[in-house]
């Protein structure tokens, strides 16, 4: 290649260095900066244009004015035009605002080296941490999230059954038995008006008029033959006659050990009949027996898909007819569909009715006897459901329903939501008949078969630690 070959491809080359070197600084924000700065050029925006337009029209007003009143307004066509003239001169020299688009590109170069900065430091601090150990205070704050998430709380363990029936006898605890114990430990002596606070005591307790005057009839004996004079033997005699009230009628749940097992449960409408059988089903599940459920209440609305559901959740089958049908052939049904399935237990749920109807209460009876006639020795069980929290009605109920059909048992329920308690005495004394289960909450496991030693430990568990006198308010 000649020299002058040479230095025109340097020339080429350079020239094409100049245009892309152009290019780049057109493009780069130094350049953006720069154009930035150009002065805009004025433009009249929309408002000024409007004060402009109202100026003229008022000058224009003005002349119509005079040109059609004459001198008769000729005031008014002054005031008007000079208005006019003022907007119009107010238009045109007032100073010009930096436009819109001067804004939005001022706006946009800000937003520019914003970015710029914002890249820059976050490259700086990534720089930082890659070379750089973490910080005591960052280790500081982990170990405290660590720690945080050790305290929170577990999922609350199961209670046991003697945990559940300590909890739930609470009320019943501090109601009726503590004010036994504040009335007769804080006494100084045995006399009337003691007995009498007593008998008071008891009453509102719901223990009933009958096992109340068994109770100081007890009490009047033993102080007079044994000459005692301490109130402390008084609380240690009630707590052992309680006791012995309750073990006096004590017995387990019957099982038929020869075949099918037959329970009958009724009571009246609201003492939750339905869930009782699911937890008793719940119970003989965990014990190992095949449990079986009839929906026996054909008549009150959506009570056999209640039941169903119950059914599921405690995982038994349950054997239903349609709403409205014959509850006894629901009873013939499903004792030989439990026979057939090789069931343990069957448990019949019944309509709820009130213990004063007696065209209700016969039909029970009905009922009674296919369970004889199809189950051998059945029902092995006839268990009547009471709310503890609705006291003496509970008794009365329990007298009427044993009066139509001879009860062999009964479930009390609700003896968390009660501080009186002393319906579980009345009413076993009412009909002498046992509790079998007692109920302490809504969950399934809340329901159990009642142990006399059980429930006094629990209703009397405070005892274990007030043992002194002057752990009580003595009066003097």
């Amino acid at each position: 290649m000649s020299k002058n070959e040479t230095n025109l491809q340097d020339s080429a080359n350079q020239k094409l260095n100049q245009s892309q070197n152009q290019q780049i600084s057109d493009n780069s924000p130094e350049a953006d900066l720069s154009n930035n700065n150009k002065k805009p050029a004025k433009v009249w925006d929309e408002s000024r244009l409007i004060v402009l337009l109202i100026g003229l029209s008022l000058l224009a007003e003005g002349a119509l004015i005079h040109y059609q009143a004459g001198d008769s307004q000729f005031l008014v066509a002054v005031v008007t035009g000079i208005a006019g003239l003022l907007m119009t001169f107010m238009a045109y020299f007032l100073p010009f605002e930096q436009e819109p688009e001067d804004e939005q590109e001022s706006g946009d170069k800000q937003e520019l080296e914003n970015k710029q900065k914002s890249v820059e430091s976050k490259t700086e601090e990534i720089t930082q941490k890659i070379a750089e150990p973490e910080s005591p205070a960052t280790e500081k704050s982990l170990v405290k999230e660590l720690v945080k998430e050790a305290e929170k709380p577990e999922a609350e363990p199961e209670l046991s059954w003697i945990e559940r029936l300590n909890k739930g006898l609470t009320k019943t605890r501090t109601g009726f038995i503590g004010k036994l114990k504040k009335l007769v430990l804080g006494s100084t002596k045995i006399d009337s008006d003691l007995l009498e606070e007593l008998e008071e005591a008891l009453y509102e307790a719901d223990v009933g008029v009958k096992t109340t005057e068994e109770l100081l009839a007890y009490l009047h004996e033993k102080v007079e033959k044994e000459n005692i004079t301490d109130p402390n033997q008084i609380y240690t005699l009630l707590k052992e006659n309680l006791k012995n009230r309750l073990n006096k009628y004590a017995a387990p749940p019957t099982l038929n050990k020869d075949g099918l097992t037959v329970y009958l449960i009724i009571g009246v409408n609201g003492v939750g009949k339905t869930t009782t059988i699911a937890k008793l089903a719940n119970y003989f599940t965990k014990e190992g027996k095949k449990v079986v459920l009839a929906a026996g209440d054909t008549f009150r609305a959506a009570a056999i898909d209640q039941i169903c559901i119950w059914g599921e959740r405690a995982k038994v089958d349950v054997i239903h007819g349609n709403e409205g049908g014959d509850p006894g052939a629901l009873v013939f049904d499903a004792i030989h569909a439990a026979k057939k399935r090789n069931a343990d237990l069957l448990i019949i749920d019944t309509a709820g009715r009130m213990h004063v109807k007696a065209n209700l209460m016969s039909e029970l009876k009905k009922i009674q006897k296919i369970a004889e006639k199809e189950s051998c020795g059945g029902p092995h069980e006839i268990l009547l459901v009471l709310d503890a929290t609705t006291g003496q009605n509970a008794v009365q109920q329990a007298k009427q329903f044993n009066e139509a059909l001879p009860l062999t048992g009964l479930v009390v329920t609700k003896l968390d939501g009660t501080a009186k308690g002393g319906v579980l005495f009345a009413v076993e004394e009412q009909i002498s008949a046992p509790v079998k289960f007692i109920g302490v909450g809504e969950k399934m496991n809340d329901l159990m078969p009642f142990e006399p030693t059980e429930y006094l430990q629990a209703l009397f568990a405070d005892d274990t630690d007030k043992k002194k006198e002057s752990d009580y308010n003595v009066v003097r």
